[in-house]
């Protein structure tokens, strides 16, 4: 495979032995690399610089020194062009929100397998939004549950369509060709809906439209 082509992935996990069996799996899928290994995001910012190429961060919460979700703002500004997906044991739903709203793309679980992990950086990579499937079960139980305020959020009809196309996992090529529009047209969408939500990501969209009831 063209070295150009194969995805660069920064991994921040304290657990050597964990660690070093995803970078094992990472290293073996044949199109994903892991060049960056650290214990701790201090580590990442001082041993990375700002023309590093990163295409994914696979970080988790609970490491020594900076907490992963504070240390999200800190690896966008090192990696702004980089997806942020969280692999953690911490499900609880205060983290996993912060988290989200800190600019993370996907939440995932220790607990989930190593092949699902591998799919959750694809998925991730693809446009997508990865999340364990408690954690995606504990997000709509969460919103379900509120009554909604009303939003002061004017989206258009397209761009509510186009959200809620996301929302059920669709990529952006796919949401085009639903629509019958073009990926430019889908992407303007998707840029507007991030502005007027005032979010960054995908993850953080989806969250915010059902916590105001867009969705």
């Amino acid at each position: 495979m063209n070295q150009s082509a194969i995805k660069q992935v920064c991994l921040i996990e304290d657990h050597q032995d964990y660690r070093s069996a995803l970078k094992l799996a990472i290293e073996g899928s044949g199109h994903l690399a892991c060049r960056l290994s650290f214990s701790s995001i201090e580590a990442c910012l001082a041993g990375t610089g700002p023309n590093q190429r990163v295409d994914v961060i696979l970080l988790d919460l609970g490491l020594p020194g900076m907490h992963g979700v504070a240390g999200i703002p800190e690896l966008r500004k090192r990696f702004p062009d980089a997806k942020i997906l969280v692999l953690t044991v911490y499900d609880h739903k205060p983290v996993v929100l912060e988290a989200l709203a800190a600019g993370a793309s996907g939440y995932l679980l220790k607990a989930d397998r190593l092949d699902t992990i591998l799919r959750g950086i694809d998925e991730v990579l693809a446009g997508g939004a990865p999340l364990n499937s408690h954690i995606a079960r504990m997000i709509l139980t969460t919103f379900n549950a509120v009554t909604p305020a009303t939003p002061d959020i004017d989206l258009t009809d397209r761009e509510r369509a186009t959200l809620a196309l996301l929302a059920k996992g669709l990529i952006k090529k796919e949401i085009a060709d639903q629509l019958g529009v073009s990926y430019h047209t889908v992407d303007t969408h998707v840029r507007n809906i991030y502005g007027k939500l005032q979010v960054h990501n995908l993850s953080g969209a989806v969250a915010k439209a059902m916590q105001l009831g867009l969705i």
